[in-house]
């Protein structure tokens, strides 16, 4: 039996007498930006075993300690004792609690970092995790966008962990990344804009890859200033993992209002696009019969999980030997598994 342990911050209502959800579908009552933290372990079925939520509580000299604080120094040490790199991965649409926590858990078995086990953090909004037609798709877009002050409070606390509190001999010589599906990405967008307009220097390189799977995001994303332009700046590489053949993408282009989609055929503007961002075609593997495998490859497909760990580990684009690459779309198409 294996067992791995999944962290948190969740900016979900706290449910303390429901043990089976823990978190609901509805907003912190603190306020939409406020924050709890903790972590959920794992065997090898689809739910957690057990969830634990930090405790907002005095330490024995009468000093507050924050959830924030003993996660932060756990995420520190499990990165430190194990010497692997962590994930921050931020749900799309359609999540409940136990759902995002499971998603964690299947990237973290899926993708290994030179056989190292994968950190995995989550950061769950209160997607409605139910499917009712258009009606939870507009709440949880709505959601999505309330949702990004929280975002920006995690990084924000991120940060001067890593850069103020951290002393020179603590730094562990493992990464940090970032990776957001489907309408997570418009989470990411709202997180960013409100990290520049609360603390426009504090937008630096803390992660070295992030990954945008399936985002469901205008494709013209990178060229607006009040969208994603600025992105690049939080990472040493943005890769963009889209496919045209994406039915969940379709339906928000097409019933939605939504302008063309980004997860569907990438940006807009392949030309004007920085040189950190890099473009990966994924139709070739995500193209199953039902609409899960179409819009959620980030974890059903092998070849895509091989991708993700040759691009955390810090491979360059043409070192990855399951891709070609496409010259008149200046994107790599995936080609298959790795042998």
């Amino acid at each position: 039996m294996s067992r791995l342990r999944v962290h948190f911050a969740t900016n979900r209502n706290h449910l303390s007498d429901n043990k089976f959800e823990i978190f609901g579908k509805a907003f912190n009552p603190d306020g939409v930006a406020a924050l709890r933290y903790g972590y959920a372990d794992f065997d090898d079925g689809p739910r957690p075993t057990a969830v634990e939520v930090y405790p907002e509580e005095a330490d024995e000299n009468g000093f507050k300690v924050k959830g924030s604080d003993r996660f932060l120094r756990d995420l520190h040490q499990c990165m430190a004792g194990d010497r692997s790199d962590t994930l921050v991965f931020i749900h799309g649409f359609n999540v409940s609690f136990i759902g995002a926590l499971t998603a964690g858990a299947d990237l973290a078995r899926e993708v290994r970092i030179d056989g190292r086990a994968l950190n995995v953090v989550v950061f769950s909004w209160p997607s409605d995790g139910a499917m009712i037609p258009l009606m939870s798709y507009y709440s949880d877009r709505e959601d999505a966008r309330a949702s990004g002050a929280a975002l920006a409070r995690a990084y924000l606390r991120l940060k001067t962990f890593v850069t103020e509190e951290l002393g020179p001999n603590d730094y562990c010589q493992r990464q940090l990344h970032l990776l957001a599906h489907s309408m997570g990405v418009y989470v990411l967008r709202n997180g960013l804009q409100a990290v520049v307009s609360k603390e426009p220097r504090s937008l630096v390189r803390l992660f070295d890859q992030i990954l945008l799977a399936a985002p469901d995001e205008d494709d013209d994303c990178f060229e607006k200033d009040d969208k994603l332009k600025l992105l690049p700046y939080m990472g040493r590489q943005v890769t963009v993992y889209f496919n045209p053949r994406d039915r969940a993408l379709l339906i928000s282009d097409k019933t939605k209002a939504n302008p063309d989609r980004l997860g569907s055929d990438g940006p807009r503007l392949v030309d004007l696009l920085p040189k950190k961002v890099v473009l990966v075609d994924c139709r070739n593997i995500a193209s199953g019969a039902d609409e899960l495998s179409q819009h959620s490859y980030y974890i059903n497909s092998r070849a895509v999980s091989q991708d993700i760990a040759a691009v955390m580990l810090g491979l360059e684009p043409d070192m990855i030997l399951n891709r070609e690459f496409l010259l008149a779309k200046r994107a790599w198409r995936l080609v298959g598994e790795l042998t």
